[in-house]
């Protein structure tokens, strides 16, 4: 695992996070650990079930010594800030394939599920991050394309349209700039942070 992923304030929360041992940390962190490819900056949980209404009081007990804000408390979701690093807890009804990982405590979606979660995001809300992540999975032949989109139709059935995914990556030009730390140096980094969309949607093909 890479720790290197982590921000200096992501890693001060680090420690306590094997105390929600009932959630799986998903989304880039996730794989960011696992990877080593980028920075991610915050901390998105996923579970099966409904929140309850204590985790709040939870969160709140496990930082008391830090500065909380609520962002959204619901049924279905729970976002904080604590201490400026968002944490997100998310009621998610699709079923993952494979085991998660586990690494100091904390049960991590592993690389394949990852990819069918970014295949499904990039319908709805793609982000330039989103790209990268997936150019990394499919470049350091994790997955291929085509297992990717498989896996992604047995994750998330009709809710996924393999054709509207693969018209996003054609369309990469409409995803918005965005900063992105990397901990590797991609084939299409160029500048500073971003990566070039011709470049990028070509890796992925």
């Amino acid at each position: 695992m890479y720790l290197e992923a982590l921000t200096l304030e992501t890693k001060k929360l680090w420690p306590q996070l094997n105390k929600f041992s009932e959630f799986v940390l998903a989304g880039g962190t996730a794989l960011a650990l696992q990877l080593g490819h980028r920075v991610s900056a915050d901390f998105d949980f996923f579970s099966e079930k409904e929140i309850e209404s204590s985790l709040l009081n939870r969160v709140e007990d496990l930082f008391k010594n830090s500065t909380i804000a609520i962002v959204l408390n619901t049924s279905e979701q729970l976002t904080v800030t604590v201490s400026g690093v968002k944490i997100t807890f998310l009621a998610y009804r699709f079923r993952r394939q494979n085991e998660p990982v586990i690494f100091e405590g904390v049960r991590l979606l592993g690389i394949r599920d990852i990819a069918a979660a970014k295949a499904y995001a990039l319908g709805r809300r793609a982000t330039l991050k989103d790209y990268v992540d997936l150019f990394f999975i499919v470049s350091e032949k994790h997955l291929a394309l085509p297992e990717v989109i498989d896996l992604a139709q047995k994750t998330y059935g009709d809710a996924f349209d393999p054709r509207l995914f693969l018209e996003e990556l054609v369309y990469l030009t409409d995803v918005p700039e965005e900063p992105i730390r990397f901990l590797k140096s991609p084939v299409f980094l160029e500048g500073k942070n971003n990566a070039p969309r011709s470049k990028l949607r070509g890796a992925l093909f």
